[in-house]
């Protein structure tokens, strides 16, 4: 396989961001959002709702940490919602709606009260980058899976730095005070959706609430559409893809961002996943990847993972049967959010060797205060006695 080798004049960098970035910043897996909605909102209504369909369904009481995984509980919902059929005589279609709804309030919920102080890896990569790429908005866009809106509260600074860089999320949004991009714009596409994003499925538009998780607004102050269409009279919906073996993409915003997507793979000389292992149920973003990345000459873009997983474990080989060579960092975001340049820039050999003297180094110091430790246990026990 051909890698393309550029200069860094030439280069064009996608940064695709998955939940392990979010993780760094203390974010929570999507594995554990229901146990952590159920214990942060007991009394909540439609927290109650979704507890008690556990208990019918699924004979689980919800009261240890083995609760059916968001995946789990959402496929079989959305079957029986495709194929307009009722879960059981107490949960019918309808009911159902009403239960898939309620679920992604608890994602939203929980992500809404969740990283209210992040620990500013975000703020360091988006930094480091622009000392890195002083014309960032020529060479670098984002892909983000996340809902959360940390990577967006960093590139949306940009505009009153000196860089003075528009972000672009590739949609056109209804509020006035959220100015279109101008040509000087970076763009983030988020496929899954986002926590400041409020659709109005009547008038088909939307609005942003900037630097704000305005998506619980829909579901505590009721906010209905604003726009002259509506007139405050249309309900609001979340642009929400939730983690489900059956996810839709066919809202027409997403549908835009998709394509968008597509077109800043075609033309990426490297692209750089972040967090994200690749799993095998992500079919759709799969087929986006391969048929974005694929280059008639065979000048293949180049590809960097940076996950804390274990070399040449799963998702190392994942990555490998999907696209070959593949320069894998074995390091979380916090890590690579320091150094962009070093791990982008530097060969493979090269970050193995300096990921193994920092290993070695710290091993040292690890040994050195066991040895500290027990010559000083030795010595009190010499001179009091001990045993």
């Amino acid at each position: 396989m051909n890698n393309r080798i550029t200069d860094q004049d030439d280069e064009k960098v996608v940064f695709f961001f998955g939940a392990g970035a979010s993780k760094s910043e203390g974010e929570i897996t999507t594995n554990q959002l229901l146990e952590k909605s159920f214990k942060r909102f007991p009394s909540d209504d439609k927290v109650i709702m979704v507890k008690e369909y556990l208990k019918d369904i699924y004979n689980n009481k919800c009261d240890n940490s083995n609760i059916p995984t968001l995946e789990e509980v959402l496929g079989p919902i959305d079957i029986a919602l495709q194929k307009q059929e009722n879960m059981s005589t107490n949960w019918d279609v309808e009911k159902l709606t009403d239960l898939r709804d309620n679920l992604i309030y608890c994602i939203c919920k929980i992500l809404d009260e969740n990283l209210q102080s992040p620990k500013g890896y975000h703020k360091k990569f988006v930094d480091n980058l622009l000392v890195m790429y002083p014309d960032l908005w020529k060479k670098c866009s984002f892909i983000s899976l996340n809902y959360d809106i940390l990577l967006d509260n960093e590139l949306t600074k940009l505009v009153d730095s000196a860089s003075n860089i528009d972000l672009n999320y590739g949609i056109q949004f209804r509020n006035n005070d959220w100015r279109n991009p101008r040509e000087q714009n970076v763009r983030l596409l988020k496929l899954h959706g986002s926590l400041n994003w409020l659709y109005c499925p009547t008038c088909n538009s939307i609005k942003i609430t900037p630097k704000e998780k305005g998506v619980m607004k829909i579901y505590t102050q009721s906010e209905n559409c604003e726009s002259d269409f509506c007139k405050g009279r249309s309900k609001q919906k979340p642009i929400v893809v939730p983690p489900t073996f059956t996810k839709a993409y066919g809202n027409p915003f997403l549908v835009s961002i998709w394509l968008q997507a597509e077109i800043v793979l075609q033309k990426a000389t490297t692209v750089c996943f972040i967090g994200y292992s690749m799993p095998e149920a992500d079919i759709h973003i799969q087929y986006l990847l391969k048929k974005s990345l694929f280059r008639q000459d065979g000048n293949k873009p180049k590809i960097i993972v940076v996950n804390p997983d274990p070399k040449n474990k799963t998702t190392h080989k994942r990555y490998q049967r999907l696209f070959g060579e593949v320069k894998y960092l074995q390091i979380g975001f916090e890590e690579f959010a320091l150094q962009p340049d070093k791990y982008l820039h530097g060969s493979q050999k090269e970050t193995e060797i300096e990921q193994a003297a920092e290993s070695g180094r710290a091993r040292k110091n690890f040994d050195s205060r066991i040895a500290e430790s027990a010559i000083t246990k030795k010595l009190v026990n010499t001179n009091y006695g001990g045993k």
